[in-house]
């Protein structure tokens, strides 16, 4: 029966994708036909059923409850209770192999024989010295690693309420720089980069999904993840080429398990709501401002607020008198968002087994509201891998692993909404009292009309198969894999005429209309990209006494293939958004389309030696080429070079230090690429034109030049050096890892800004002239340990510190030749500006109003007291642009760390991730720290500004739209730290006893409080949130015009059948 299962594999096999569903349904029921002797004996009546009873202790004695024991190669098993003990009934116990497995301990087999109670001690495991670590092209065990990696496992990102996967490794990874970007539901992924920033080009690190590359990260479930490995140094990245430099992630789906069939449910429900708000003004300190910022700017004019008028405002803000449609007090942002949103994901997942076939199917379902009625997202997964064992030398594969999301918001994005309410004013109504709306702001009426939907479809399918090829030489194998990841997205703009205002008229007492003449429009486009990726492997590993040698070559090929069409229409006198019913004129039609591909080829080898498995040496590379570069310059060499001690196995550290479990130095050195620019940047770009020329009456097209080429143009240089040390003690209590890295980036394009004749016609070429320096360290510390049966506990902890310096970059002569100002020699992205030195005073000036001899000239405009006041860094004795110098930290944190504390106790567990960053420095932007500078709201903290009466004030003396130029300057007066401590996750959850389950015919029960973003720790209370504005998006994140992250709390389910 077996050889025939064999058979049935490989026929199904011929034709994978087309019998998927059969191969999951015969991979679950496989364990009932293939059980082993025991099994199908049971159901022979001659056979004599024997009780085998025993107890599971640890080495100090005490007992173990809920090992897992399970007969070897049959589905017959159990876990041992309170007090350690089990019982089974076997049909052959002469024969049966008893499986012993627990968390923290090793794996124990043993022979039942003609005993009927056994007695069994279990080692505890050093977790840390076993551990297979994926890397690329294949996997080893942790100890035999002379590269840098690290490992975040799927379990510690299972239950977090997030809807990404990059936010859940926030702070888990040593080296992991990550910052989210928005909150806005579509876009609040969180950018990763990996020890720092080497490059002011794409500095994203590469992700390969299964061993593929795939830009999917933030799309795959959760649930469905083994484990994601971070490949920092040259020697873990080599085998990826030119797409190495910025590092690699490495994602690994669960695979199915030789065992009994599993069915397990993991899902919460939350509630989402920002972390923070910008604290505005209300509409009594408005008006107050708005009087005061007059009066500095001309005090002879007319106040805009009457004091009768600025008293009703304070009667409102204080309570006193309701708020009414004359007199308002409106938070924008408490009327324009929802409160408690919810975000909710759920996951039925099988997994199944046999020594023949071994399947893993998950289903995952995810929604998210976002803070408008009109904007939401939802997600499906599906994840599905089968692996067969055809015969007893081959083994094929097949997987299946896509999604869909879509994504509906209103016509303004979040962060026009957002930017919108913080510059709306409080004295204006959004509603009246009556239900009417009011004179809004467009991109606040935007929120409500309007729909704009992003539709993605991804699959990503697999095939392999894998051949021992011992009967040529032991140790060597060979593998074919093909890929084949169709993608489309479906986007459809549909905008609809603005509803109708009003305003409000105190004369008449009655709200005067204002109807849109606009008239409905569609914008609609599908892009299709159909990756295909082949894989050719030849791996030998063999061991001849104490040397054990290793060896991987492969050959890969890309081809992606992309087209898109677009089309538009205008001037719907129907509300349908379909194409086909817009305008019928020519000029409401509009559509679009093109297509592209790209090819990449690349050979991969990787060379291992080890002796005595202590001594051990690594050689790897890649010889990789792409379509970006010239022909004849398509190909580059990226080797690497790697070698590792480990002392621990040494006599001397062996026979005298013996609580040392693991002692390795490291030491790696190689070089890496990344693409830099765009395709074809060595041909000249040609663009089309219309208009060109007529003849006849008709218009024709043009061709023109777009820029210059440079034949010469290739990828980026990055030449890695890393010293590391992993450290292990007293059976894998503590866990060490530190390493020592420095990279120099080569070949950064930078665009030249040299002047050329207006009749050159066409901007210069960039080139291969930046060089960039980036160096640091990343350290790790582990603990973990079961100290009862009833008591554990676990602690992480990891830190990283990365500098960046510019040696070499294109700068313009007025700042690259004064120290102060140069850019070149400085981290990348460092704060620019004047240095402050307070404000003025009285005392500073003359009784004509003149600045007092020996102050500098402060020439941007005329300054008086309350004004701030800058230091003549050049010595000139005036206050220009010359004057500005490095003031501050880059926004990027050059110090990231992460504190993970865990406990168990009885059926409770609990876990607390603190993440924080240091060394980050932003200047608050205009509508924070400018009121009124765009004739919209200020920030509540600009109210301590300057007068005679209050000289240490926050704020300089305050001005109306347009201000002082002498306080707009750039300087370190509106210079803040952005360092922050998050109280990133909270987790809490009880597990419900054996007795309960077993009565319910499960196997476990787990529920749980799980809380994301909780609390913040920052000098920026109150203004924004400090991560948002170390991930970029410049002005608006410093301003406050952006979509903030969610705090979130949710509660779980998790059901083990």
């Amino acid at each position: 029966m077996k050889n025939c299962m064999e058979r049935k594999g490989l026929s199904l096999f011929r034709n994978v994708f087309n019998v998927f569903l059969s191969l999951v349904i015969l991979g679950i029921s496989v364990p009932d036909v293939y059980a082993g002797d025991d099994q199908v004996s049971s159901h022979s009546a001659t056979q004599q059923i024997k009780t085998i009873k025993g107890v599971v202790k640890d080495k100090s004695g005490e007992p173990l409850p809920g090992v897992n024991v399970s007969v070897k190669g049959a589905t017959t098993g159990g876990i041992t209770d309170v007090n350690g003990e089990f019982v089974l009934n076997l049909s052959d116990p002469a024969r049966a192999i008893l499986v012993f497995s627990y968390v923290g301990f090793k794996t124990l087999e043993t022979k039942v024989g003609s005993g009927t109670t056994l007695n069994i001690v279990m080692d505890e495991d050093a977790e840390t010295l076993d551990e297979i670590v994926v890397i690329g092209y294949g996997t080893q065990k942790k100890t035999s690693l002379t590269a840098s990696v690290g490992v975040v496992k799927g379990t510690d990102m299972v239950a977090k309420p997030v809807s990404n996967l990059s936010s859940a490794m926030a702070g888990r990874v040593a080296g992991l720089i990550t910052a989210q970007t928005s909150g806005e539901i579509g876009n609040d992924e969180t950018s990763i980069n990996i020890r720092g920033v080497a490059t002011y080009g794409n500095a994203s690190p590469l992700i390969v999904v299964d061993g593929v590359p795939r830009n999917t990260l933030n799309k795959l479930d959760p649930n469905s993840i083994e484990s994601v490995t971070v490949l920092k140094d040259a020697a873990a990245v080599a085998p990826y080429g030119m797409a190495g430099a910025n590092g690699v992630i490495l994602v690994t789906t669960k695979r199915g398990k030789e065992g009994k069939v599993s069915l397990s449910y993991n899902g919460y429900v939350g509630f989402q709501n920002p972390t923070t708000l910008l604290k505005m003004m209300d509409s009594y300190q408005y008006v107050t401002a708005r009087n005061a910022a007059s009066y500095n700017q001309n005090p002879r004019a007319k106040l805009p607020y009457a004091e009768d008028v600025v008293e009703m405002y304070r009667q409102v803000c204080s309570g006193e008198i309701p708020a009414s449609d004359l007199y308002a007090n409106t938070n924008a942002y408490d009327e324009l968002r929802n409160k408690n949103n919810p975000i909710t994901s759920h996951n039925v997942s099988l997994t199944a087994g046999s020594d023949v076939i071994k399947a893993y199917v998950g289903l995952g379902y995810q929604y998210q509201a976002g803070m408008w009625s009109t904007s939401h997202s939802r997600r499906i997964n599906l994840t599905s891998n089968v692996d067969i064992k055809a015969t007893k030398t081959t083994t094929v594969g097949v997987a299946i692993n896509g999604w869909n999301e879509l994504i509906e918001r209103p016509s303004a994005t979040g962060k026009d909404i957002f930017g919108t309410a913080t510059q709306y004013l409080p004295i204006n109504k959004i509603f009246y009292s009556n239900g009417l709306r009011a004179n809004s702001r467009n991109s606040i009426i935007d929120s409500e009309c309007g729909k704009v939907s992003n539709d993605q479809t991804k699959i990503m399918l697999q095939a392999y198969l894998e051949q021992d090829l011992s009967f040529i030489t032991k140790g060597l194998s060979a593998k074919a894999i093909g890929n084949y990841d169709p993608t489309t997205v479906k986007d459809k703009d549909w905008h609809e005429p603005k509803p109708t205002y009003y305003t409000y008229n105190a004369k008449t007492d009655k709200y005067d209309a204002t109807v849109s003449s606009d008239k409905y429009s569609l914008g609609q486009s599908t892009k299709n990209w159909r990756e295909l990726t082949g894989q050719l492997m030849l791996n030998y590993n063999r061991t001849f006494g104490k040397h054990a040698v290793g060896a991987l070559a492969v050959w890969e090929a890309r081809k992606t293939l992309y087209d898109y069409l677009s089309a538009s229409r205008n001037n719907y006198n129907l509300a349908i958004d379909e194409i086909d019913f817009g305008g019928a004129n020519p000029e409401d039609k509009d559509n679009g389309g093109g297509s592209s591909r790209e090819t990449q080829m690349g050979y991969v080898f990787r060379g291992t030696y080890a002796y005595a498995g202590k001594y051990m040496i690594e050689l790897s590379g890649r010889y990789d080429g792409h379509y970006y570069f010239a022909p004849g310059k398509k190909y580059g060499f990226f080797p690497a070079v790697s070698a590792g001690w480990r002392l621990s196995e040494e006599k001397f550290i062996k026979d005298n230090i013996p609580f040392i479990d693991n002692l390795k130095l490291r030491f790696s050195y190689g070089e890496s690429g990344n693409l830099a620019g765009g395709a074809f940047q060595y041909s000249s770009a040609m663009g089309i034109y219309s208009n060109a020329w007529k003849v006849d009456g008709n218009t024709y097209q043009g061709a023109q030049e777009r820029i210059e080429p440079n034949l010469d143009i290739t990828w980026e240089k990055a030449r890695k050096a890393d010293i590391g040390l992993d450290l292990t003690m007293w059976n894998g209590l503590l866990d060490l890892e530190f390493d020592y890295f420095h990279e120099k980036r080569n070949n950064m394009l930078v665009t030249r800004g040299s002047l050329v004749p207006v009749e050159y016609a066409i901007p210069l070429a960039q080139v291969n002239a930046g060089i960039m320096k980036n160096q640091g360290i990343d350290l790790t510390l582990k603990s973990t340990k079961q100290i009862t049966r009833d008591f554990g506990y676990n602690v992480s902890f990891n830190f990283t510190y990365a500098k960046n310096k510019l040696i070499e970059t294109y700068e313009n002569p007025l700042t690259k030749d004064d120290p102060n100002r140069a850019r070149t020699g400085r981290p990348l992205w460092t704060c620019f500006g004047l240095k402050s030195d307070g404000l003025f005073q009285e005392g500073d000036f003359d009784e004509k109003g003149k600045l007092k001899e020996g102050i500098p000239n402060h020439t941007f405009s005329k300054v008086a007291p309350g004004d701030i006041r800058y230091v003549d860094v050049n010595g000139d004795g005036k206050i220009t642009a010359d004057d500005e110098t490095a003031i501050g930290y880059s926004m990027l944190p050059e110090i990231v760390y992460g504190l993970n504390l865990g406990v168990n106790w009885k059926g409770i567990d609990a876990s607390i991730l603190f993440q924080g960053t240091g060394h980050s420095d932003i200047i608050l932007g205009a509508d924070i720290v400018k009121p009124f500078a765009t004739g919209g709201n200020g920030a509540a903290i600009a109210m301590d500004w300057w007068t005679p009466e209050n000289t240490d004030a926050e704020f300089p003396r305050i001005f109306g739209a347009g201000g002082n130029l002498n306080n707009q300057q750039t300087s370190d007066f509106f210079l803040r730290s952005a360092s922050y401590l998050r109280l990133k996750n909270v987790e809490v959850g009880y597990t419900l006893p054996k007795s309960v389950v077993n009565f319910l015919k499960i196997q476990s029960v787990r529920i749980y409080f799980s809380g994301q973003n909780l609390l913040t720790f920052s000098g920026l209370k109150d203004l924004m949130d400090p991560e948002m504005s170390q991930a970029g998006d410049g002005d608006s994140n410093v301003r406050g015009w952006y979509v903030p992250q969610q705090k979130v709390f949710a509660f779980g389910l998790n059901v083990n059948f």
